[in-house]
């Protein structure tokens, strides 16, 4: 009888270790707010009701987070589940990184996400990732500043916005009627994108890879871009989009476009703060417009299990998970049910949801991010400094382009 019971205890504890010996690895950014310990809750919830299951979270900056993945994938070491940004997936679905996830993203989980959304995240045909994270943009203005210049409505063309700017442009009181970005910094690429994409234009056509980046639309975009920048802080070419929050706070600026958070952290600071949407340009048929930045979750192509990754990634993104994880950062939710939530009818969040109505994914089609905005970087610079016409710099941005598109 106690050899029996001894075979069973053993077999017991065989069964507790078996259990025990599914791992899964997730490579998780951290730095703009994302902490490890907000992040571990999601492996310490999903354990909780997978038995047996242990999450091994890996964190790394998010300035290293591209070399991290690029790396692990050619030392045949890449983790199941990884953080990306949705601009990167062309190269990294291009190099075999990623599982496409169309066999595992169902009919129900496409549909909880607004339409503009998934556009991101489309390569090929496929998808490759479920969002997580996302941005959109609109104008914020200070009211007291429109007021002062005899300003009684908001800007809803090209025409107006100019006007405005030039109203309350005040270099002798340190005012500037707008605020701009211009320089080497990847949201320096995103702000002109707004004008590009408010203007109907593409940096390339996002179903046939096709370079756009020097389209009429595109030209008269950057046009208007140096346009404005008349009216902005002076030595516009060492401003990134990040850095301009600190003019605006101090009541420097009359408008810039921006994130949801910049703006309440105005408020803070006293400043009566409006919004509204990026106008359509002469061009649009649409009356706004914003880009769409997604991040999001990928599969790994070298991962050993791939029905216990999805698993994982179906949790991260449920209603409940994804709603804890943008109230926590202040993002934009990316499902249409989150954005009833209590959290978000708050008025600052009508605009920014609003704004995904006539939402342009930020990269959709470029097979190489990091060149391509280089080459729309130097094109905007040359631009802004008087090196070049706007169709002149964006034609070379096309032809470098063109090639990183082969």
């Amino acid at each position: 009888m106690k050899k029996v019971w001894l075979v069973m205890a053993v077999i017991s504890v065989i069964a507790i270790m078996g259990l025990a010996t599914q791992t899964l690895t997730v490579l998780m950014p951290i730095g703009g707010g994302y902490t490890i310990e907000s992040q571990e809750v999601l492996a310490k919830g999903f354990e909780q009701t997978h038995p047996g299951v242990k999450i091994n979270m890996e964190f790394v900056g998010w300035a290293n987070l591209w070399n991290k993945i690029v790396t692990s994938f050619g030392a045949n070491n890449a983790p199941d589940v990884m953080y990306i940004a949705s601009r990167w997936i062309p190269a990294l679905a291009s190099m075999g990184a990623l599982t496409p996830l169309e066999d595992y993203i169902t009919v129900k989980k496409e549909h909880m996400y607004y339409p503009s959304v998934w556009s991101s995240l489309i390569y090929d045909g496929h998808y490759w990732g479920v969002p997580r994270a996302m941005s959109t943009k609109v104008f914020i203005y200070n009211k007291k500043l429109f007021k002062e210049n005899g300003i009684t409505k908001v800007p809803t063309n090209w025409n107006e916005l100019l006007e405005d700017a030039k109203k309350i442009y005040n270099p002798k009181k340190g005012i500037y009627g707008i605020l701009m970005a211009g320089k080497k910094f990847v949201s320096t690429v995103t702000q002109f994108e707004q004008y590009l994409c408010a203007n109907g234009g593409e940096i390339v056509d996002p179903n046939t890879g096709k370079v756009e980046i020097d389209s009429p639309q595109a030209v008269k975009a950057l046009e208007f871009y140096k346009e404005l920048s008349k009216y902005a802080q002076p030595g516009i070419t060492n401003w990134t989009r990040e850095d301009l929050i600190k003019l605006f706070e101090a009541g420097k600026g009359g408008m810039y476009i921006d994130h949801v958070h910049n703006a309440l952290k105005a408020m803070k600071a006293g400043i009566d703060v409006g919004f509204f949407p990026i106008p359509g340009g002469p061009d649009s048929k649409a009356p706004y417009s914003t880009v769409v930045v997604v991040d999001n979750i990928a599969m790994s192509s070298q991962t050993k299990n791939k029905e216990l990754a999805w698993e994982f990634m179906d949790y991260m993104s449920t209603l409940k998970e994804q709603t804890r994880w943008d109230t926590l950062q202040g993002f934009v939710p990316p499902m249409i049910k989150e954005a009833e939530e209590p959290e978000f009818q708050k008025w600052y969040w009508k605009p920014y949801i609003q704004a995904l109505k006539y939402g342009h994914p930020q990269a959709a089609g470029i097979k190489d991010w990091v060149s391509t905005a280089n080459a729309i970087l130097n094109a905007i610079q040359s631009v802004l400094l008087g090196q070049s016409t706007p169709q002149e710099a964006l034609k070379k941005a096309a032809q470098t382009i063109a090639i990183l598109q082969k």
